[in-house]
């Protein structure tokens, strides 16, 4: 029970395929660029919600002055 690949004829030693060479089995060379294009926005989009979501933890646990009363607050309308 053997399969025969398309290109490969009977009788003659099975060739290897690119994924047992160790090469990318993806379509064209054009599509590799526009996938490490995709990586790099995605681990930049990655990187930058991280940083944001660490922005926003130290900045909510910052400490807070609290406005003093001011002149028009602290005294009562009298009428």
């Amino acid at each position: 029970m053997s399969a025969v690949d398309d290109g490969e004829h009977p009788g003659t030693p099975r060739r290897k395929h690119r994924h047992d060479l160790g090469q990318e089995d993806h379509g064209p060379k054009l599509v590799a660029g526009t996938t490490r294009a995709i990586q790099t926005l995605l681990g930049l989009w990655i990187a930058l919600t991280l940083g944001l979501v660490v922005y926003a933890l130290v900045d909510s646990a910052r400490p807070r002055e609290l406005a003093g009363p001011t002149d028009s607050a602290a005294a009562p309308a009298t009428k």
